[in-house]
């Protein structure tokens, strides 16, 4: 079978098509049957179609014009129901015209409406549907292999290979700038000025590479009062139901234990480098750890709510996921002033962030699973298998960031993507998250705190 019959052929699903189409009648429940809708054959595919879908337009041209010889795309009539909840996922289906009904259980629904931005994502995609999509109009639908979605997953690549800057992805207003331009060749130079942690996280973490006591833990931390003081104090907070008060570094490492005594000191020293003398550039680095921090309480909550991840790594995680920031503003602080707008640098940062941040991470000697999150924190359809994984965590508090935002509306439904199968209840929706929020506010309102005084 060739590579794009696995990715886009669908021949044995082009024979459920046929069927369908020929009014065939399946059992859904025990003592009844349903008519299965008509499927029939609707417009061609065109390249600029295809161009418009996410993470199919991360293919080849070559790829892309191969598939559309020929392609067309299906026709559901109103009421038909492409798919049900729970049922394992063999195609990913995107919307091309008319309106599809989101079912999530419970009476929570939302609308997918063709020549908006959520249909240029799939519908539904990871191991089960989610949702039922039920049609709303005469709909059409283009349907592809599940496959697609592995690929254009990035394997392991060189520091050097991280940024393209011939990427037609990045804006030409951005790849043309002084700015951008410098800062590439300065970061293929190895020339970048790249931040220190503070003095008491560094060499905690250096010495917890040699298996390190309680004792030697505390003595490390001891040497920054000001962070010695914050960990007796989480230590004592209602998040760790503490049964008697501690009043020394020694008692909240013991409490904490040395894993979450590491992360969450690396988590308060991080506030220190996000500073400019810069007025407008220390302003971006402001609302740029007020973001951290609240995407940082947001993975707390969520690894608190769900098992498998560690709530302390996983407020670090959501501290570094926009850590590629740094190095950029610094560069730009000494890069002369004539020669970049405010416009430009808000312009960039979103295509720096991610492999800058794993390249600063890489720098720092992070674990693995902490190196990818910058790469990962927005990348919406990314699988790391079937447990859930630090990645998912960003993943989808990142997205929970953006609820209630302008920028929700260009970014998939958030019980669409892989990341929220896999969780507690295997369900997200805005209204769900929402009252998550709301049951934990409390939490996040004390996790934040730690981390802004």
């Amino acid at each position: 079978m060739s590579f794009l019959t696995r990715i886009f052929g669908l021949r044995d699903q082009g024979a459920r098509v046929e069927t369908q189409a020929a009014g065939t009648e399946t059992e859904t429940d025990p003592g009844t049957t349903e008519t299965v809708p008509s499927a029939r054959e609707g417009m061609p595919i065109t390249l600029d179609i295809l161009k418009q879908l996410f993470p199919i337009r991360t293919l080849s041209d070559e790829e892309l014009n191969a598939f559309v010889l020929g392609r067309k795309s299906e026709i559901y009539e109103r009421g038909a129901v492409l798919f049900k909840a729970g049922e394992p996922i063999e195609s990913i289906h995107y919307l091309l015209e008319g309106t599809v009904l989101m079912e999530l259980g419970g009476g929570e629904t939302y609308e997918v409406t063709a020549d908006t931005a959520k249909a240029r994502f799939p519908l539904c995609c990871g191991k089960q549907y989610s949702a039922t999509a039920r049609a709303q109009t005469d709909i059409q639908i283009l349907r592809v292999a599940s496959t697609i979605m592995s690929r254009g997953v990035a394997g392991p690549r060189s520091q050097q290979a991280l940024i393209d800057p011939s990427d037609e992805q990045i804006p030409a207003g951005v790849r043309e700038s002084r700015l951008f331009q410098a800062f590439i060749q300065s970061y293929k130079d190895e020339e970048l000025r790249i931040p220190s942690l503070p003095d008491v996280a560094m060499r905690l973490r250096k010495a917890m590479l040699h298996d390190i006591g309680i004792d030697e833990a505390a003595r490390i931390v001891q040497l920054d009062p000001a962070i010695a003081a914050k960990l007796i104090h989480i230590a004592n907070s209602p998040l760790y139901l503490p049964v008697r008060p501690i009043s020394n570094c020694h008692d909240a490492v013991l409490r904490l234990g040395l894993t979450a005594t590491r992360n969450l000191v690396t988590s308060f020293c991080l506030k220190e480098i996000f500073r400019s003398k810069d007025p407008y550039l220390n302003q971006l680095f402001q609302q740029q750890w007020r973001a951290s921090v609240k995407l940082s309480s947001l993975c707390y909550i969520l690894a608190d709510e769900n098992e498998g991840v560690s709530r302390e790594e996983a407020l670090l995680a959501g501290l570094v996921a926009d850590i590629g920031v740094i190095p950029f503003l610094y560069f730009a602080e000494v890069f002369p002033r004539e020669y970049w707008t405010p416009e430009e640098v808000e312009a960039t940062i979103p295509y720096i962030r991610g492999p800058i941040g794993t390249f600063l991470l890489k720098k720092w000697d992070f674990p693995a699973n902490l190196i990818e999150i910058p790469m990962l924190a927005e990348d919406w359809y990314h699988d790391s298998g079937n447990a859930l994984a630090m990645s998912d965590i960003v993943i989808l508090s990142k997205l929970h960031s953006y609820i209630g935002t302008r920028r929700m509306a260009e970014l998939p439904a958030i019980n669409s993507i892989p990341a929220c199968a896999k969780l507690k209840d295997g369900r997200l929706s805005p209204t769900y998250s929402l009252k998550v929020l709301h049951d934990a506010e409390d939490r996040i309102r004390k996790a934040t705190q730690f981390l802004e005084t």
